[in-house]
């Protein structure tokens, strides 16, 4: 007889996909995504990334944020007003949970703008970080240089090279990871890389677009891309639960949110837990009901706009 898999062992075949029985192509939204959505019986929505984490960072280093692509024409940067005011928001929900002189770490900085809209409102922390585009971490060094005349540390690598590095033994107090963890195509490697990074009972901000199981926010066809395959460069979806779930079993449990179902965004602080005395809570979204919920998502949207 099979051994029938517990909740955090569902989860964690959600994100390395051993078990394709799991999933169920919603193909009323082919239309609507190039790369196909899935949803799996533990309510998660998904596209299947198919390349390891290297090769995603390069699309993300070489082709989304690009050098040579005119900052005026490109279809995304943290420089956009959208972005920079979910940054200034995160750091507002996260400041007040900081002490003086703490070591800070912000892992996937991109091109350092929640960085700097923390060091605005807390210039008395220690700010570290961790970026794997050459381009990114040069800009962000020279950046903090030339607004505030301060030189910034940081590890020029993918989180996984970071932990592992022997030169990068440093402990934080706290770290954040803002509007990345949905673009990995592993995150259950990052978190537990994070994980050992931090200080015990250190905290960890995450920032999401959550748009599952909430009021519909915007039109279905602005969340998903018809033109571009996302499958390798944003894989999840996240809902309240299936975020919460996925940092249960990497050792965080979520002490703070946002009001996430009436705001444009999911923003929570997770705290650091012992794992070897860590008994992960689980709570599945009703996968009937989540593939209601996108299908009403697309009828609403509909009578919006024709598809």
């Amino acid at each position: 007889m099979k051994k029938k898999l517990i909740n955090f062992e569902l989860v964690e075949c959600d994100y390395v996909q051993k078990n394709n029985k799991h999933f169920k192509h919603i193909n009323f939204l082919d239309k609507l995504s190039k790369s196909k959505v899935y949803v799996s019986k533990t309510g998660l929505v998904c596209h299947k990334p198919n390349i390891n984490t290297k090769q995603s960072l390069k699309v993300w280093s070489k082709k989304i944020f690009s050098k040579k692509i005119d900052t005026k024409r490109r279809k995304y940067s943290s420089l956009n007003p959208i972005m920079m005011s979910r940054h200034y928001y995160s750091a507002l929900f996260f400041k007040n949970y900081l002490k003086k002189n703490s070591l800070f770490c912000d892992f996937g900085t991109g091109e350092g703008n929640f960085l700097v809209e923390m060091f605005k409102l807390r210039n008395d922390i220690k700010l570290y970080f961790v970026e794997d585009s050459k381009y990114n971490f040069e800009f962000t060094k020279k950046r903090f240089k030339k607004l505030f005349n301060k030189k910034i540390n940081g590890f020029n690598g993918s989180i996984e090279e970071f932990s592992i590095n022997k030169n990068t033994t440093t402990k934080f107090d706290n770290a954040s990871l803002i509007w990345t963890l949905c673009n990995c195509v592993n995150p259950i490697a990052v978190l537990n890389n994070i994980h050992k990074s931090l200080k015990k009972n250190g905290l960890l901000l995450v920032s999401e677009s959550s748009r599952i199981m909430v009021p519909f926010k915007k039109p279905i066809h602005n969340f998903f891309n018809s033109k571009i395959n996302t499958n390798n460069t944003h894989p999840w979806f996240f809902s309240y639960n299936s975020l919460s779930n996925l940092l249960e079993i990497c050792g965080f449990r979520i002490v703070y949110f946002n009001r996430y179902y009436d705001e444009n965004d999911l923003i929570v602080i997770a705290k650091k837990v012992d794992t070897k005395y860590h008994r992960p809570k689980i709570k599945f979204d009703n996968f009937n009901k989540v593939i209601k919920f996108l299908k009403d998502w697309k009828l609403n949207s509909t009578q919006l706009n024709k598809l």
